[in-house]
């Protein structure tokens, strides 16, 4: 697992914290998720009207943004997979040295 984040606008700006866990990067994730369902609602129905009278740089860096955090929440999944499975293979290592002891 790279602790550099790729997410984001410039390479090696953010990096995962060396005693980041599972529970860190789910908190992440659920606060990212909800941003991004924000953010996207204002593009649709009714509340789309005030984002499609934006100029188009505007709407533009909007999307970006949310293409960003797109990246940013699927980075993060790959992430939190990894350290379950790390967590997995740890218990299933440590059962394994009780049942050979």
């Amino acid at each position: 697992m790279s602790p550099n984040l790729t997410f984001t606008a410039s390479d090696r700006l953010y990096s995962l914290h060396s005693n980041a866990n599972a529970l860190t990067v789910t908190d992440q994730l659920t606060a990212r998720l909800a941003q991004l369902t924000a953010l996207l609602a204002m593009t649709r129905g009714e509340q789309g009207k005030a984002f499609r009278l934006m100029n188009d740089q505007w709407q533009d860096s909007f999307m970006w943004a949310c293409g960003m955090m797109a990246m940013e929440v699927q980075e993060l999944f790959g992430i939190l997979s990894c350290l379950e499975a790390k967590s997995c293979q740890e218990s299933e290592d440590k059962s394994h040295q009780g049942l050979s002891t």
